[in-house]
């Protein structure tokens, strides 16, 4: 019976020499990072076979270039341990993980597997354009605000690049980071026109037939390719335009939403609810006029969307 127990003891002790030196034998690093990564990695050694270890990162593959050749950032070993991988040296994780060996001062290895979990990001995809919608009006509180999609009024709109023309397009939403501080993360957005190759052009004739161009409130999502942002304590979502334009938004998800006493929307998927205050003014003397709604005080722009 004590030979037994003790034969079971001997047989689950880790595969290691007796520690003489524990400087001369360590292994571990002390600091790791890759490009992509977000956070600390969480380095583990396997206590049963001491020549084993495991590297676990959170990563954004999407702001990588190529997962084949992932550079390294940041290594630190301690008490002259060195290293098959060096900093600006990479790692092929195109596969899900890749490692590297760790030698100690006295000679001993270890073997570090790296592997990665995604970062999510629950903005981040691609979204099909439904149909664009408005509210606005001078004095919605007197019923002078309406809840209108952009074609209620269709003779209004330039025949080139009505609204209607974004209601093929595909917007991506690409994560590239995130800030560690803040938690913010931000990317690239792209608009792409869609087969008819097409975007609205905003441009609108008033009630004298005289044009508009009123890109300054409805071009809210860059055309082509933009960046955007997104602040982790708000949820807002700003888009930024290659000529530096910024335009927020929340996203909605599917409900009624009330925009005043008289006048609410409702999502049937999800939606950019885009609120507009620059350049907008109340006009009492066409208060009951398409003017007054699309041309004078426009107040929210939304982009209905299904998430594809």
């Amino acid at each position: 019976m004590v030979l037994a127990i003790l034969w079971s003891c001997d047989n689950n002790q880790r595969e290691v020499q007796d520690l003489v030196d524990p400087w001369l034998r360590e292994r571990t690093p002390v600091a790791f990072k890759i490009e992509g990564q977000v956070g600390d990695p969480l380095i583990e050694n396997n206590w049963r076979k001491d020549e084993e270890g495991t590297i676990k990162v959170t990563l954004i593959s999407s702001a990588i270039k190529d997962l084949k050749n992932v550079k390294v950032l940041n290594l630190k070993l301690q008490y002259n341990a060195t290293s098959t991988l060096t900093i600006g040296s990479t790692l092929d994780l195109s596969n899900g993980s890749d490692s590297f060996e760790v030698i100690a001062e006295n000679g001993e290895k270890r073997t570090y597997v790296v592997t990665f979990d995604e970062f999510y990001e629950p903005i981040v995809g691609d979204y099909a354009v439904e149909q664009l919608w408005m509210y606005g009006g001078t004095g919605p509180e007197y019923g002078g605000g309406a809840v209108w999609p952009m074609m209620e009024k269709s003779w209004r709109w330039n025949v080139d690049g009505k609204p209607t023309a974004e209601e093929d397009n595909i917007i991506s939403l690409i994560l590239m980071g995130v800030n560690e501080e803040t938690g913010d993360t931000y990317g690239i957005s792209i608009n792409d026109a869609g087969p008819d190759g097409m975007y609205a052009s905003f441009v609108y004739d008033d009630r004298n037939w005289v044009k508009h161009d009123l890109k300054h409130f409805y071009r809210c999502i860059p055309e082509g390719e933009g960046e955007w942002e997104k602040n982790s304590k708000t949820g807002i979502i700003t888009f930024i335009s290659k000529d530096g334009v910024r335009r927020s938004c929340n996203l909605w998800s599917a409900g009624t939403y009330a925009f005043d006493e008289y006048n609410s929307i409702t999502i049937e998927n999800m939606a950019f609810n885009f609120p507009i205050t620059e350049g907008v003014s109340d006009n009492w003397d066409v208060i009951w006029e398409d003017d007054a709604k699309y041309l004078w005080h426009p107040r929210n722009f939304v982009v209905k969307v299904t998430k594809l």
